[in-house]
C-alpha cells in the first residue's frame, strides 16, 4: 500500500458531532417509506478480481470520515426528521439475495447507506434521505479508490476522486435548494407543474416476496451514440421514448380499455445547471407524458421526450420550481405542523409525488468519471433504483470507460416490458450482454 496517498497535513478531516437538517428534497423521503417501500438506489462496482472483505472493510472505515455527511443517523423530532452524528462502527455486509432490503436504523449499524459484497461485485445501497445519485457516487468512487490502494494497486485520483485525507469543504454539505431559493409572489409558485396528472399504471402478478427482478442489459457506447446521432435526438430521449413504446407496445397495444396517459419520472441533475458540489440531494425532475391513442411511433416519441425535458430544465423554470418547493417547507403553518400530522398528510396526498401520476421512472446517471489507472481493473458499474408494488417498474442507465449499462427493477414477475425493449435495441444493431438475478422464478404469487 502507498501510505503517502492517504496522508494530509491534518490527517482525517474532523466529522460533524452535531445534528443538522435534511436538505429540502430529502425531506419527503423518511415520510414515503412504508412497510413495503423505502426510496432506494443502489451503485455496483464490478471488479476483475474477487473483492477481499476484509480489505474493504478497512476501506470503508477509512472513506466514511472523509464524508461527514453520510456518518449520521435519520432522527425523528417534533416537526420534522434530522440528522444526528452517528459514532458507530460502520460494517460490511454480505450481499442478500433480497434486493433492495429496506435500510433501517437497526440493519445497517443506524447508518442511512449499505455497503455489501459478492464475489466481485462492491455493491452500495443509499436510502434516498442522505443524497441522490451524484453524491453517492463520490462516496462510491472514494471507496473503491482506497479499497483498490489497500489491495497493493497502483491507482492515482487525477483530481477525479475525493481521497481519503483531502479537504472537507462546506460546499459539499450544503442544501443547495436554500442556496438557490428566492421569494416568489404565490402566482409564480409552480404547483400545477409539480402536480401532473393521472398515469397509466404497468399491470402485472407482484412477488409474494420483498425485493426486486433486477434485468441488467450492457452495450458499447459507441453503439448507442451512433444510433442516436442517426436519429438526431440524445441517448435519454432515445432510450426513453424506447421505453415508453415498449410499455405500449407490451401493454397497451391490443387492450380494448381506455389507458391513461403513459408518464416518465425523469430525475434532473440540477448540478448541470446551478453551481452547486453539493453531495446531499440537489435534483428535480420532468414528467414525460405521452397519449397512448395519439401517434406512438419512436420518432413521435422521441420528439416529445426532446420538448418535454427542453423545457423542464429551462433555468428558469427550475428556478421557480425550485422556489415552489422550499416555500412549502417555508411556509410558517408548514413548519409547525406536528410530524405526525405530515405524515397522515403525505400519505394521503398526491400533490407532488402522487402515486397516481407515474408509470415509471427513468433515470440516466451518466458517465461515472473515473482515473484511467481505475479502469484497467474495473470490468463495469451498474446503477439501478428500487420500485414498488403502485410503480413496479424502473429504469436506469450509467456508463464507465465505453460500457453502458441499462437497468431495469421490477416488483412483477413479467418480463414483456424488458424483452420489448431489448428487441428494439438489437433491431437498430446494438449488441446486448444481458444478465438478471430471476428474482420471478421462485417469487410469484
Amino acid at each position: 500500500m502507498n501510505t503517502a496517498k492517504f496522508r494530509n497535513k491534518d490527517v482525517m478531516a474532523k466529522s460533524l458531532e452535531t445534528w443538522s437538517k435534511l436538505d429540502n428534497s430529502a425531506k419527503i423521503y423518511p415520510m414515503l417509506v412504508s412497510k413495503k417501500s423505502q426510496n432506494i438506489f443502489r451503485l455496483t462496482v464490478n471488479l476483475k478480481e474477487k473483492v477481499d472483505g476484509e480489505i474493504l472493510h478497512n476501506a470503508l472505515t477509512m472513506t466514511i470520515n472523509r464524508f461527514p455527511g453520510f456518518q449520521v443517523r435519520l432522527m425523528k423530532g417534533a416537526f420534522w426528521y434530522y440528522f444526528d452524528h452517528n459514532a458507530s462502527k460502520v460494517k460490511i455486509y454480505p450481499a442478500d439475495a433480497t434486493s433492495f432490503k429496506k435500510i433501517t436504523d437497526r440493519n445497517c449499524n443506524g447508518y442511512c447507506f449499505r455497503v455489501s459484497f459478492f464475489k466481485n461485485q462492491i455493491i452500495c445501497d443509499f436510502f434516498h434521505a442522505i443524497c441522490d445519485a451524484t453524491g453517492a457516487a463520490e462516496f462510491v468512487k472514494s471507496l473503491v479508490y482506497t479499497y483498490l490502494n489497500l489491495t497493493g494497486k497502483d491507482v492515482y485520483s487525477d483530481k477525479k476522486i475525493l481521497t481519503v485525507g483531502s479537504p472537507i469543504t462546506q460546499e459539499e454539505l450544503e442544501d443547495s435548494f436554500l442556496a438557490n431559493y428566492k421569494k416568489v409572489s404565490l402566482k409564480k409558485l409552480k404547483v400545477k407543474d409539480l402536480q401532473g396528472k393521472k398515469a397509466y399504471h404497468i399491470n402485472g402478478i407482484l412477488f409474494n416476496n420483498a425485493g426486486n427482478g433486477i434485468i441488467h442489459m450492457y452495450c458499447d457506447v459507441k453503439q448507442i451514440l451512433a444510433v442516436c446521432h442517426e436519429r438526431k435526438c440524445t441517448m435519454t430521449e432515445y432510450l426513453g421514448a424506447l421505453f415508453m413504446l415498449s410499455i405500449y407496445e407490451s401493454q397497451i397495444k391490443d387492450k380494448v380499455s381506455q389507458a391513461n396517459d403513459i408518464q416518465l419520472f425523469v430525475p434532473i441533475n440540477l448540478r448541470k445547471i446551478f453551481p452547486s458540489k453539493t453531495l446531499r440531494n440537489f435534483s428535480l425532475f420532468s414528467r414525460v407524458g405521452a397519449n397512448p391513442y395519439e401517434d406512438m411511433s419512436l420518432d413521435k416519441l422521441i420528439e416529445i421526450m426532446h420538448e418535454s425535458l427542453k423545457k423542464d430544465t429551462d433555468k428558469a423554470l427550475l428556478k421557480d420550481k425550485i422556489s415552489t418547493t422550499v416555500w412549502a417547507e417555508k411556509f410558517f403553518l408548514v413548519r409547525f405542523i406536528p410530524l405526525f400530522l405530515k405524515r397522515i398528510f403525505f400519505n394521503f396526498s398526491n400533490m407532488f409525488f402522487g402515486k397516481t401520476k407515474k408509470t415509471a421512472t427513468l433515470s440516466n446517471f451518466g458517465v461515472l468519471d473515473i482515473p484511467d489507472s481505475m479502469k484497467e481493473h474495473i470490468d463495469s458499474v451498474s446503477f439501478a433504483i428500487s420500485s414498488n408494488a403502485t410503480t413496479p417498474l424502473s429504469l436506469s442507465i450509467i456508463s464507465c470507460d465505453d460500457k453502458l449499462c441499462i437497468t431495469f427493477t421490477r416488483r412483477i414477475t413479467e418480463t414483456d416490458i424488458e424483452r420489448t425493449f431489448a428487441k428494439y435495441l438489437t433491431d437498430d444493431g446494438i449488441d446486448l450482454t444481458v444478465t438478471s438475478n430471476f428474482w420471478e422464478v421462485d417469487n410469484a404469487l
